[in-house]
């Protein structure tokens, strides 16, 4: 029984890690900065990432003009971000209590080191603050711990990146701390795989208020292989200042998962994943990193597991929860 109970916690935090990650960055909207990446000598994206396709849906109303981000050159940039969730986890028809997680919170520093003539960005980032705050509900101490230890750990990860003024990833490479674990260079190399898809650029027509685009692009998130569509609207766009809503929506067909975080042995198959969510983002041109940025985004899995040496099969299903915040000033 003991086993079997360990073997359960083992799928229920591997699938709400899971759930963590696919939560879209698309929320930030135009934030050209991936807000969880690392690893000296990574470069990204990988050679075999997708580029995300951008579609012009509606230009708008005149005036209308086209959307380039400008930065200032040497000015340093402080955003907080914070993560709230909450995840409901079930094995096989028995529902565990909701899981209320402690808020996130990480601070993060970008400084525009140099732009070309071409109008491409090199910028330079570091994670100065992380932690967890808030309730922690009935988070076991030892789960807050391994949250609070990984978060913490991503402090001293710096980074070089370049981007096209359309916010499109064009290279860079991580750097990690010294003394960083395994856990951190997994995550670090998971996420170098996918930066090209957690961008969200421009059109690159020009376009006035009510504008809308579509961005749409594929990711590999441990081992998932998931489908992304956002779709922006230019809300109001006055003085140099723009506000866009955003709506997301994120799909993965039936696929087979493998992942170092599963019990040794253990198969597992996703049947169904689908989230939806909605952001507004407040930005200006100038600046590499937006005012401020809000989500909210509800995800739903289905998975089914197998242990090594057994034919039984557990259906894991996760309801997810989760709302983003950036502040920059």
């Amino acid at each position: 029984m003991n086993k079997k109970r360990l073997f359960l916690a083992s799928l229920c935090l591997a699938t709400a890690g899971w759930a963590i990650e696919l939560s879209p960055a698309s929320i930030s909207a135009e934030t050209p900065l991936v807000v969880q990446q690392p690893d000296r000598g990574v470069s990204a994206p990988a050679a075999n990432s997708k580029t995300p396709q951008v579609e012009l849906l509606n230009p708008g109303v005149e005036p209308r003009q086209q959307l380039r981000l400008k930065p200032a050159i040497d000015v340093k940039e402080t955003t907080v971000m914070t993560v709230k969730m909450d995840v409901e986890i079930s094995a096989s028809g028995r529902s565990s209590p909701a899981a209320k997680i402690p808020v996130s919170v990480m601070t993060f520093e970008t400084k525009v080191t140099k732009i070309d003539p071409n109008g491409d960005i090199h910028y330079e980032f570091a994670y100065t603050n992380s932690d967890i705050a808030g309730d922690t509900g009935n988070m076991p101490p030892a789960v807050q711990d391994a949250m609070r230890s990984a978060l913490k750990s991503m402090v001293g990860v710096k980074g070089s990146f370049i981007i096209d003024n359309r916010g499109f990833h064009k290279g860079g490479s991580f750097i990690l701390p010294q003394g960083a674990d395994n856990n951190l260079k997994q995550m670090v190399g998971q996420m170098s795989k996918s930066i090209e898809q957690l961008t969200s650029p421009l059109p690159a027509e020009a376009v006035g208020k009510g504008a809308k685009w579509r961005v749409s692009s594929s990711s590999d998130f441990r081992g998932m292989n998931v489908n992304d569509i956002s779709t922006y609207e230019l809300a109001s766009w006055q003085d140099g200042v723009a506000s866009l809503n955003v709506s997301i929506e994120q799909q993965a067909n039936p696929q087979n998962i493998t992942s170092p975080q599963l019990p040794p042995g253990t198969t597992l198959t996703l049947k169904s994943f689908a989230s939806q969510g909605r952001g507004a983002t407040t930005m200006r041109l100038d600046r590499l990193m937006p005012f401020r940025s809000t989500g909210s985004v509800s995800s739903n899995s289905e998975m089914s597991a197998k242990n090594a040496g057994s034919s039984q099969e557990l259906t894991i299903t996760t309801k997810t929860v989760m709302e983003m915040t950036f502040e920059s000033k």
